[in-house]
């Protein structure tokens, strides 16, 4: 465990990192995958990403 400050901000961030990633690939893959691949006709996730052109993100579709 951290054992001073500079060590719980580094960890605190790599936290919110790991979490934020996480949660963004659970909802594509899992909750929107089925959708993702039949509105794209693609036989994989990724495949329907890239065919959209990617993830919409900061306003713009973003590869992965």
């Amino acid at each position: 465990m951290p054992r001073n400050q500079f060590q719980r901000m580094v960890f605190a961030f790599l936290t919110v990192v790991i979490t934020v990633h996480a949660y963004v690939f659970y909802s594509l893959y899992v909750v929107n995958g089925s959708t993702l691949m039949e509105i794209n006709s693609a036989s994989g996730v990724i495949e329907a990403i890239n065919n959209q052109g990617g993830v919409y993100m900061f306003g713009r579709g973003l590869p992965i």
